[in-house]
């Protein structure tokens, strides 16, 4: 049995979805007074000491007086004024839980006109309009902006949006929806399963002997971005110039950005489509960039991104130990030491040779396989996990062609 027929519940999850925003130059100045008006109130209440210290309910209590000594607030939507304090408060529970895990922090510090670029909806005082072949986004106390919506939505499902402000002046929403998720889904394990091995000059090799070359985006906009440093290094503090010579830098960056998340995203998607379950590396990325001859490139190839993209997009994801995924021969186990400029595997003992990446590929799909056989304690196991485990004892039982 390779296909599992599971059942068709659904559950609710939270979905994000970013738009971009075409402001013209008035609603742009309209859609920067509540984000100015934002950093004020979250300053505000930072100075305070008393205030940033209280409950979220004292908080929001204390905002409603404020209000009447500062009646310029009420010029913006309530709720907008009222997810400051919720950001202030998450803050706060963050820095909580990172003092509680052994972490040497200070206190929520004061932001500054550049480093605060959002501000929220939350519940109310939105919605989205169709007027001719333009959608239009109105929010309350701004206005209509136009909106690109290069994806369908449900309008009603909205619970949240998020107008952000990107630092080369791009305006974009970010609307939460509420969308049905299906809890269980068809897997074929036996067939439609692939074990992918990440690397820096081959992004990715999977067991089925694909091969994926690494764009390396950043390393070919190193001179660009170069000289766009130096000419921003060059300028003089507070000057236009300087403003200008930043600009053009984050620019740069943004393309660069752009270019890797478009990479990803049509590989992930080629990978979701193909297989039903996806085996990689339990990678720690933070421990390998502290190799500085390597960290550049590590970080270029946003294998963290790459696999977070695969977990929201393909059915079944399951990490697996890298311990000896490189070393071990696919084919008899046998344990070949390699150095890291080393990138054909050889076995003195079974006689294969094979490419190292491929061979490590081979290894994680062996591994996986492994664990889903392997017993757990009931509370842990999930019933994906189950039925993929019923299914893989109905394969062993079957006679031999």
């Amino acid at each position: 049995m390779d296909e599992l027929p599971l059942h068709s519940k659904q559950m609710s999850v939270l979905r994000n979805y970013r738009f971009r925003l075409y402001p013209t130059h008035e609603q742009a100045v309209r859609l920067q007074t509540p984000l100015d008006a934002s950093r004020w109130l979250y300053n505000y209440f930072l100075n305070h000491t008393n205030l940033s210290s209280s409950s979220k309910e004292d908080m929001q209590f204390a905002l409603t007086e404020l209000k009447e000594q500062e009646t310029w607030l009420r010029n913006y939507h309530s709720k907008m004024l009222q997810m400051v304090i919720h950001k202030i408060d998450s803050s706060k529970k963050a820095l909580r839980m990172l003092r509680r895990n052994g972490h040497k922090i200070g206190k929520l510090q004061f932001i500054k006109y550049e480093d605060y670029n959002s501000f929220i909806y939350n519940q109310s005082g939105f919605k989205i309009e169709r007027h001719g072949n333009t959608d239009l986004l109105w929010l309350s106390k701004i206005g209509y902006v136009e909106i690109r919506l290069h994806r369908t939505i449900k309008i009603k499902n909205i619970k949240q949006i998020t107008i952000c402000k990107h630092a080369n002046n791009k305006w974009y929403a970010v609307i939460c929806c509420e969308v049905q998720k299906p809890i269980f889904r068809f897997v074929n394990v036996m067939k439609k399963s692939v074990g992918i091995d990440v690397g820096i000059t081959k992004f990715a090799y999977d067991s089925n002997n694909h091969i994926i070359d690494n764009p390396q985006h950043l390393t070919k906009m190193l001179k660009p971005l170069r000289r766009a440093s130096r000419r921003l290094s060059r300028t003089q503090k507070g000057s236009k110039n300087r403003q200008k010579a930043k600009t053009r830098l984050q620019i740069l960056h943004e393309r660069i950005r752009n270019k890797r998340n478009d990479f990803l995203h049509k590989i992930s998607y080629h990978y979701s489509q193909k297989y039903d379950v996806i085996f990689l590396e339990k990678l720690q990325t933070l421990n390998m960039v502290k190799n500085r001859h390597l960290s550049q490139q590590i970080l270029d190839s946003g294998w963290g991104t790459f696999k977070q993209f695969l977990k929201y997009k393909a059915k079944t994801v399951v990490e697996v130990n890298p311990y000896n995924t490189s070393v071990n021969c696919s084919k008899c186990g046998n344990r070949v030491s390699k150095t890291l400029a080393t990138r054909t595997h050889r076995c003195d003992r079974c006689g294969l040779v094979i490419d190292r990446d491929y061979n490590a590929s081979k290894n994680i799909l062996k591994v996986g396989l492994q664990n889903l056989l392997l017993p757990r304690e009931p509370g842990k196991v999930t019933p994906v996990e189950i039925l993929l485990f019923e299914s893989m004892k109905q394969e062993e039982k079957k006679p031999p062609n």
